[in-house]
């Protein structure tokens, strides 16, 4: 039930081209991968927009969204670029109403592993559950992605597109050798979270407004140009303004080290503060 992939991204695309969904419900904001992939197999895109003032969360408004219109529902946990994990109540009702109505559930878990506190939600039905080790394993040029499949005849349809040699041995090696390193994804777990504490202790008293994260990045919202005040200072932080559901002002960071992040925090003050 397991199909490996050139990333997750890969895996998104060949399971879109395969399944060639009439409509799907996707999340704003999130991913912008989701909706270019369904975009090229003609799909009508309905999107939950997640509310600023609820952190971002996903609720059971989502579940609300499918009925027997719907072939596919693409969730992502924790959401890019919010950082925020979907609870497993929420999940759980979600992936029912999949079965129900015989809808393709996919739930992209890239950023998971970062997470203290993992999600297990109860699946059922049709889904088909992404995972990389570009982001825990600092993997991202070898491209190994996977994709854990509800039932066999998904996973041969998926095997079955794209490119058959889409995974090289360099990248199963490494794979291969990644998933004995559990003290190093217990120790980077642990910086991870510490670091994401002080970036948005450090943040939120610069004037900033932070939206709780559960992944290795934080969302947050302060004044327009500051991605380009910060540029000058040699740092580089992601303008979501082209996401669709946020607009100018909202900002991804990176949790990093703690000197790169106090370096991080420095420049910021300087440029809020002249």
């Amino acid at each position: 039930n397991i199909v490996c992939g050139n990333g997750a991204a890969d895996l998104i695309y060949r399971l879109v081209h395969k399944f060639k969904p009439k409509k799907a419900v996707i999340l704003a904001p999130t991913f912008g991968e989701y909706p270019k992939a369904l975009a090229e197999v003609g799909c009508d895109i309905s999107r939950f927009y997640l509310s600023e003032a609820d952190g971002f969360e996903v609720d059971d408004g989502f579940a609300e969204m499918l009925d027997s219109t719907v072939n596919m529902a693409i969730l992502c946990s924790p959401n890019n670029p919010s950082g925020r994990l979907i609870r497993s109540q929420v999940l759980e009702r979600i992936a029912e109403k999949c079965a129900e109505l015989d809808i393709i559930l996919v739930v992209d878990e890239c950023f998971s592993g970062f997470a203290e506190n993992a999600v297990n939600w109860r699946k059922t039905g049709n889904y088909i559950v992404l995972g990389a080790f570009t982001k825990l394993y600092a993997m991202a040029g070898l491209r190994l992605g996977y994709a854990v499949c509800g039932c066999t005849e998904t996973a041969e349809k998926l095997r079955n597109s794209g490119q058959f040699w889409s995974v090289s041995a360099p990248a199963q090696a490494a794979g291969i050798a990644a998933l004995d390193e559990d003290e190093y994804v217990r120790k980077t777990v642990r910086l991870i979270a510490c670091e994401r504490r002080y970036i948005a202790e450090k943040l939120t008293a610069l004037g900033m407004k932070v939206y709780p994260s559960d992944a290795n990045y934080l969302l947050f919202k302060g004044e327009a140009g500051l991605d380009d005040s910060l540029l000058r200072e040699g740092i580089l932080i992601r303008n979501c303004g082209d996401y669709v559901g946020l607009s100018d002002g909202f900002y991804r960071t990176a949790v990093r080290t703690n000197a790169e992040n106090q370096r991080f925090i420095e420049a910021v003050r300087r440029c809020v503060n002249g």
